[in-house]
């Protein structure tokens, strides 16, 4: 328990007790020494809205992160593509067509598949545009849920509406 003065102002580790310095005081010594045990204040009605709706942004977030909204199929299995590794990949095929290939290796979930170059950046073309669609989705619900004005609309508000479909592509 924390001790607090006549002003709030949090009671020190070290106090003076009659004329004993007493190190990390017991509850006695601090009342002793005039201190009051610190009650937190309730939360308002604002403050409760507030963490209602931040607890929500936090589920939306984690959504948009999950293979709910950040996987598609290829060739029947579940994959995704980071940004960042749709941005390197591309990079990389683009190197093997201007060094005269027509095939280029990509790894997804560890598989390596040799696909077209062409049919490659379409499909990463693709899965971007989705990622894109997915990501305004997600910035719209987190928008609309810090417009909320009860916590009752908070609690229920549904952020799994709204995505784009799912990819279901195939590189044959």
């Amino acid at each position: 328990m924390r001790y607090v003065d006549k002003r709030g102002n949090f009671a020190p580790n070290e106090i003076v007790v009659g004329d004993m310095l007493a190190i990390n005081p017991t509850a006695e010594q601090y009342e002793q020494a005039g201190y009051m045990p610190y009650i937190e204040p309730m939360p308002t009605e604002d403050d409760l809205l507030r963490q209602a709706i931040e607890n929500k942004v936090d589920e939306i977030k984690e959504y948009d992160k999950s293979p709910a909204v950040n996987s598609f199929k290829l060739n029947g299995m579940d994959a995704w593509i980071n940004r960042e590794d749709r941005i390197g990949t591309s990079r990389a095929i683009q190197l093997d067509k201007e060094n005269g290939q027509t095939e280029s290796e990509i790894w997804l979930n560890g598989v390596c598949l040799n696909v077209n170059c062409d049919m490659a950046l379409e499909m990463l073309g693709k899965v971007g545009f989705y990622a894109y669609k997915a990501y305004n989705r997600t910035q719209a619900h987190i928008h609309a849920v810090r417009g909320l004005k009860s916590i009752e609309d908070v609690q229920k508000y549904d952020y799994t509406t709204g995505y784009p479909d799912k990819l279901d592509l195939k590189t044959m």
